[in-house]
């Protein structure tokens, strides 16, 4: 029979599962993580099996509710495994993602940041560009299960936009006849949902060239207050733009320094990267970030901005860039625990950390984008 038990919930982790802590031998307390839970409440949990150091349990019901605890947005909330925070207010899913930066960078970087976090908030619905959907004949369109290969049938997703949402119903009514995974994709004006070719997008004053297969920020409300907090106010003789996409930042930092080298190794991004940055003094050199840093001369940037996957940048490329010693570094990250290990190595190196800014690109989900400016200690 499985042990049920009651339960307070401490605080909201990276991932965006409740911590709690049972009380076991010797007094020793056992972290037990709950998902679809909130500080502060008090919950009854089915518990289960201890996994590679961790244990899970299951939300039965809540006892005691938090004050920011509201009622989800979709039916399928819970089993689809795209959200995970849809049961706080906008207001609250803001406060527990700040304090999860926080808790990371001290934590697992060693910083205590006491300063000013400059929060960027989205709207919390029916903000995505992009979303990738399965089709399972005899089952239907949607999302897999929250862990599982199990799909989870929809018509329509809340947090896609109405364009979005409109091909998705298309989709339920007539599936495709073999299993498939399908991409849908509109430009930051809800348009070009059945575009056979590129899409294009305007951020600041920039157009870009978006093909299939190329990143793009998937929020169609924040891509300009991020590229401003990335690139405003700096100017300079040279700047360097690592993973640089389809070029959403090198296009802005060409209009502030003499010459950009912008970096992306993905073949199809750097391809619409050349495209977007004709005519700009844009050097495109499509290559790995670490090959490209290595090769580079020894001539300290004025500025390096980086926008690297989860992985971060870890410690080879982290090292090539305290080699190249930019006056000042700009780096986004999608993952807090990266970042803190990145920020480590930095600040320890001597660089200093000078502001923050938090960026809510995915409402609903426990996602923390993050940008760290730097500057180089003399």
């Amino acid at each position: 029979m499985a042990d049920i038990v009651h339960l307070q919930i401490e605080k909201v982790v990276h991932g965006g599962d409740g911590l709690a802590r049972l009380p076991g031998a010797d007094d020793r307390r056992q972290a037990i993580f709950v998902p679809f839970t909130l500080p502060g409440e008090r919950v009854r949990v089915e518990l289960g099996p201890s996994a590679h150091g961790r244990r899970e349990g299951r939300l039965l019901e809540v006892l005691e509710p938090a004050a920011g605890r509201v009622a989800p947005g979709c039916e399928v909330f819970g089993r689809c495994g795209g959200c995970q925070l849809q049961h706080a207010s906008a207001e609250l899913q803001l406060e527990l993602k700040r304090a999860i930066l926080l808790e990371s960078l001290a934590r697992l970087g060693g910083i205590v940041w006491e300063g000013e976090i400059a929060v960027h908030p989205s709207p919390p619905w029916a903000y995505r560009n992009h979303i990738r959907v399965q089709a399972v004949p005899g089952v239907g369109v949607g999302y897999y299960e929250r862990e599982s290969r199990r799909l989870v049938p929809i018509t329509h997703c809340p947090i896609a936009s109405p364009a979005l949402n409109l091909g998705l119903a298309e989709l339920a009514a007539a599936p495709p006849p073999r299993q498939a995974t399908i991409e849908l994709a509109v430009d930051n004006h809800d348009q070009g949902l059945h575009a056979t070719g590129p899409l294009e997008f305007a951020v600041q004053g920039h157009r870009y060239r978006v093909s299939s297969g190329a990143f793009f920020q998937a929020n169609r409300f924040l891509a300009e207050p991020l590229v401003a907090a990335v690139t405003a106010g700096l100017r300079g003789a040279s700047a360097v733009d690592l993973y640089s996409g389809v070029g959403l930042f090198a296009l802005p930092l060409a209009d502030a320094f003499a010459r950009v080298e912008a970096v992306e190794g993905s073949p199809a991004a750097a391809a619409d990267l050349r495209h977007n940055a004709q005519g700009a003094p844009i050097e495109v050199v499509e290559q790995d970030a670490l090959e490209f840093l290595r090769r580079r001369p020894l001539a300290p940037p004025d500025l390096l901005v980086a926008d690297p996957p989860r992985a971060g940048l870890g410690p080879e490329v982290t090292g090539e860039i305290l080699r190249h010693a930019p006056a000042r570094l700009h780096l986004v990250s999608c993952d807090p625990a990266t970042l803190a290990r990145d920020l480590r190595a930095l600040t320890a190196a001597g660089y200093r950390l000078t502001a923050l800014h938090l960026f809510d690109l995915f409402p609903q989900t426990a996602q923390i984008e993050t940008l760290a400016r730097l500057e180089r200690l003399e």
